[in-house]
């Protein structure tokens, strides 16, 4: 078998509701690359490259990436050498670096080969990746702060708690402006007022996100406050590249410390691991190199005992991904799934994401587990 073609695709679908106001073009995560790849035996597969940009830039470059430096590397390569071709791209693309819009694209080839080399073999990918664990998977959902409204946004979560979701992560804020992490008092009350929607029934996961930049003293003092809440985790408390604060953080809180969505490859998370700066790490198969990339990763948290849940905030495929990733590992327990409502997501695949109680029901299909609507790729195809 033989790759035919590759085809990296430019996507665009703000999330509906989002601040399109507040910025030149678009919102958080318009512009996705989805890499679609066909082989000369009628096998095709599907991966993303997580761009988000705000204006296109992101995923302009990763398509050129793909376009000018990986196609002609991958000419006549067999799609089931998935993990040889990862390390042969990581070697050969040195040149622009091995991090950042490099890890994005390698993300969407890798994804989608697996996809190909599982349909192959006529097997669920997690199987591909050595077993599949479990046939449903709990599920939180992931929705933004409005800290202006903070009884509809305790309201817009208590629904998911009811539909049996293992709990709901609020984070961000729906406008750069007005944030969650800006005031702490005002952070204090909305999270004590979504507890008492709640109840003690409900699990809580609190992502402070890039609108603010916390200090590690101000990221210590807010555990603090939150953990009498019954937090289930703080995420992203501190900027991702400041690891000797979260080296500080973790070890002065009972908090469960979170994050991890902006590593790139099994070398971060390993830096990660082995100074102990996060009780739980969140890797993203469509940034950090792909679904055999993040298999590594997860690998080497169970070998350190270390718990890990995807971050998924993109696209139908990287939910795809994250499942058959989450149902290959043992020590898998959790999902997120975005709530928020964005095309990409509701409307790319042809299958629903089966939901039953608030546990994703895994699918016994070849490959990733969907079907990619050429319909709507057209539909939200996206060229400057």
């Amino acid at each position: 078998m033989k790759i035919k073609r590759i085809e990296p695709i430019i996507l665009y679908a703000q999330d509906k509701g989002s601040f399109e106001s507040e910025l030149n073009v678009g919102g958080y995560a318009g512009f996705q690359v989805v890499v679609h790849i066909e082989t000369d035996e009628g096998y095709d597969g599907w991966g993303e490259c997580c761009t988000g940009g705000e204006y296109g830039e992101s995923a302009l470059a990763v398509k050129t990436l793909i376009e000018r430096g990986f196609v002609p590397r991958l000419k006549d390569a067999d799609p089931r050498d998935f993990r040889k071709i990862w390390e042969k791209l990581f070697s050969e693309t040195s040149w622009y670096g091995r991090r950042g819009l490099t890890a994005f694209a390698q993300s969407g080839i890798d994804t989608a080969l697996v996809d190909i080399a599982a349909k192959s073999y006529g097997v669920p990918a997690s199987r591909l990746l050595g077993g599949c664990y479990r046939n449903e998977i709990p599920l939180y959902a992931s929705l933004l702060f409005d800290m202006d409204d903070v009884n509809g946004t305790a309201e817009k979560g208590l629904r998911y708690i009811r539909d049996g979701y293992f709990g709901v992560k609020f984070g961000w804020g729906m406008i750069p402006s007005k944030p969650f992490g800006a005031n702490a008092e005002a952070d204090e009350k909305m999270v004590s007022s979504i507890r008492e929607a709640f109840g003690s029934h409900g699990n809580i996961m609190v992502d402070v996100g890039r609108y603010v930049n916390w200090t590690s003293d101000h990221a210590i003092q807010m555990a603090k406050r939150l953990e009498k809440h019954g937090i289930f985790w703080l995420e992203e408390a501190l900027p991702q590249d400041d690891l000797a604060g979260y080296v500080r953080l973790t070890s002065s809180t009972d908090v469960t410390i979170a994050f991890g969505e902006g590593l790139y490859t099994v070398y971060d998370f390993a830096d990660v691991i082995s100074r102990h700066a996060a009780d739980l790490i969140q890797p993203d198969a469509s940034k950090l190199g792909g679904i055999s990339e993040m298999k590594r990763i997860i690998e080497l948290a169970w070998i350190n005992n270390v718990r890990w849940v995807p971050h998924n905030w993109s696209t139908a495929i990287n939910s795809a991904a994250s499942m058959q990733l989450v149902a290959s590992a043992p020590d898998g327990f959790l999902m997120e799934l975005k709530q928020e409502s964005n095309p990409l997501i509701s409307e790319l695949s042809k299958q629903k994401f089966q939901i039953n109680h608030g546990k994703l029901i895994v699918p016994d299909t070849p490959g990733i587990g969907i079907e990619i609507d050429q319909n709507v790729v057209d539909k939200y195809r996206w060229s400057p």
